[in-house]
């Protein structure tokens, strides 16, 4: 394989931009949903039982997220990060571009649903196996002294994917009128995609393979592929288990509070109007953008367990005054709630990619970290889904979402305790290849 022509800090470019893009059309799945699926897709049940069905449309990812974690790691470590990047691309700007496209309930009866489920079950395969992989081509391309801060520009291209997600939501809405976008105009941003398609793969067709891949090409076309998982599993199930708690947190945080929030407030928070919600997710994009760069620039010096540690306290104790302040109705109390609660999101987004990534041999990387990254995001993507069908039966009780934010503020804390304790005494086996994580 030939070496890339890019710089590392281009390569670290590209790949952000291609997780940005990429995230972008995921997300705008679960912002639509929330507000706009419900009635189009689902028009046979109670308003609230509609948008908890188009909410549930937007989970169904999860399930074939590992799946996609599992195809595109041994992808990834088999035959290289590349094409594996390059496939999870094209598949998720296919299916988005399909949503754009897909007739509505009232044109095709039942059918409407069941592609829709089955277009965002291809994008839940395609975005299983991207972020561990961007985040590889950027880590395994950085010079040892920006290892962290280049592992991270493909989580800051996630934050910049959700920023292109509100601001589009929030153009298009304003342009179009808010009964133009529930009727068609949604989907502007979903046809868009193809446009993202285009230029992403132009980005992606640059980039060689990474230095660590190729130094380690030889061995590994001599392992069977079919015996990765099975080895990441019985010699790395440690470091694996304390990825997935410490990315937990960031799952959560998302899903229960961010994408679950214009759920929440259009049924229940009525003094709160779509478009003020959608400015307070565009100002939290920009926080979280900004923040999580610097976090992951320092993050090369800092001591990386105990500010991810320092993270999962804050969530923690901001939990419940994070909901209480939403549920005022005020919107300066619900951008304080985002903007405050925002911040412990971006310490972990800027400082774990690269030292969870670092937790596995060249090997079984791409596999060990979209494992971990698949089943955190399992496990704090569904939790929303009971705790809002809770809060629809106890009329607008945000209890049971907070009891969510207080379980994935615990699970950092837990999995970053893990993860010092196998630094100070790793297990027979299980020592890191690569740079040492701090």
């Amino acid at each position: 394989m030939t070496e890339s022509t890019l710089k590392p800090r281009q390569v670290a470019y590209a790949a952000m931009a291609g997780t940005a893009f990429e995230t972008y059309e995921y997300f705008l799945y679960g912002f639509v949903a929330a507000t706009v699926f419900g009635p189009i897709f689902f028009p046979a049940f109670h308003p609230w039982l509609g948008t908890l069905a188009a909410v549930s449309s937007h989970a169904v990812a999860f399930f074939v997220r590992p799946l996609g974690a599992v195809l595109f790691g041994r992808m990834g470590d088999r035959l290289g990060r590349r094409p594996a990047l390059i496939t999870s691309l094209t598949l998720m700007g296919v299916a988005t571009i399909g949503v754009g496209l897909l007739p509505t309930y009232a044109a095709i009866g039942v059918t409407a649903p069941i592609l829709l489920v089955v277009l965002r079950l291809v994008q839940g395969l395609s975005v299983g196996g991207e972020i561990p992989g961007a985040v590889l081509v950027g880590a395994e391309h950085a010079p040892p002294n920006r290892r962290n801060f280049f592992g991270a520009f493909a989580y800051i291209g996630v934050t910049i994917g959700f920023l292109i997600v509100s601001v589009s939501l929030l153009l298009v809405t304003t342009v179009v009128g808010a009964e133009t976008f529930q009727s068609w105009g949604w989907r502007i941003p979903f046809l868009f995609s193809a446009v993202l398609l285009v230029f992403g793969l132009v980005l992606r067709t640059r980039l060689a393979e990474t230095p660590e891949f190729v130094a380690a090409e030889s061995r590994i076309r001599r392992e069977r592929a079919a015996g990765r998982l099975r080895t990441l599993f019985r010699g790395w199930g440690r470091p694996l288990l304390g990825a997935i708690l410490i990315w937990i947190g960031p799952s959560t945080f998302f899903y229960a509070f961010l994408t679950s929030l214009l759920a929440y407030t259009k049924n229940f928070v009525p003094e709160l109007r779509t478009t003020t919600v959608q400015w307070a997710l565009l100002l939290t994009a920009i926080a979280l953008t900004v923040i999580a760069t610097v976090s992951a620039y320092s993050g090369d010096r800092a001591n990386r367990v105990r500010m991810i540690i320092i993270a999962g306290v804050w969530w923690t104790l901001w939990a419940a005054p994070s909901y209480l302040l939403v549920e005022t109705g005020s919107a300066p109390a619900l951008f304080t709630a985002m903007l405050v609660g925002v911040v412990p999101h971006a310490i972990v987004t800027g400082m774990a990619p690269a030292l969870t990534a670092d937790l596995f041999p060249v090997e079984v990387r791409y596999l060990g970290l979209a494992v971990a990254l698949t089943l955190s995001v399992l496990i704090g993507g569904l939790l929303p889904i009971p705790a809002l069908a809770l809060v629809g039966a106890a009329d607008g009780s945000v209890v049971p979402m907070i009891v969510v934010m207080l379980l994935a503020g615990i699970a950092v804390i837990v999995g970053a305790f893990m993860i010092r304790r196998l630094q100070a005494k790793p297990a027979a086996g299980q020592t890191p290849a690569g740079r040492p994580a701090r």
